[in-house]
């Protein structure tokens, strides 16, 4: 195998290799370390160094944009990249990578996500924990920050969205739909069983 170019990459910060006529992107210090020179041949030892040192450095470039547009968990960002067909010591690298730099932390995104989901879009309980637990957030994690929402939060939203499905109509017939309605978004029993109390009593 010869390497037939040799570049620099300033969008990526890395050395672009040309070897048997395919593109790699090394870092510098293992392009210094490998002590590479164009039109010369290398070993397959080498040649491994450099195919792990790229997929490493693709997935990693890979995963940079893709949270710059969205933050992720990281359950979400091994999936990704297993998606994309990297294998799981690249994909764990990436992780340490990101988590050394504070570019991914799950308790943040927790508590984050349930200040959002809680306040701007009125999520319950129940349906927060549902949509962390597929983000991969251990039970642990969730409860402990759940916490921060009371049940007399929990009790408002949930009234909000009765009052506003039943219309000023308190009937039995309403009741009835009004309890799937709040089952159907989540809500505990005892939440809803207060608010069938206060509306339907």
């Amino acid at each position: 195998m010869i390497v037939e170019e040799i570049g620099f990459s300033d969008k990526y910060n890395l050395c672009r290799l040309k070897v048997s006529g395919e593109l790699f992107y090394i870092s510098y210090d293992l392009f210094n370390d490998l002590d590479i020179k164009k039109n010369e041949e290398i070993d397959f030892d080498v040649f491994s160094k450099i195919q792990a040192d790229n997929s490493y450095n693709r997935a990693k470039n890979y995963i940079l944009n893709r949270i710059s547009y969205a933050n992720k968990t990281s359950f979400e960002i091994g999936k990704i990249l297993r998606d994309k067909g990297y294998e799981a010591d690249v994909t764990e690298k990436v992780i340490e990578f990101l988590t050394s730099y504070n570019l991914i932390d799950d308790e943040s995104f927790v508590r984050s996500f349930i200040a959002d989901k809680s306040s701007i879009n009125d999520w319950p309980k129940n349906k927060i924990r549902y949509k962390l637990k597929l983000k991969g957030i251990p039970d642990s994690l969730i409860d402990e920050n759940l916490t921060l929402i009371d049940d007399d939060t929990e009790y408002e939203k949930a009234l909000y969205f009765a009052e506003k499905k039943a219309r000023g109509d308190y009937s039995f017939k309403m009741k009835n739909k009004v309890y799937r309605h709040l089952a159907s978004k989540g809500f505990d029993f005892d939440i809803i069983g207060r608010v069938m109390g206060e509306l339907f009593s």
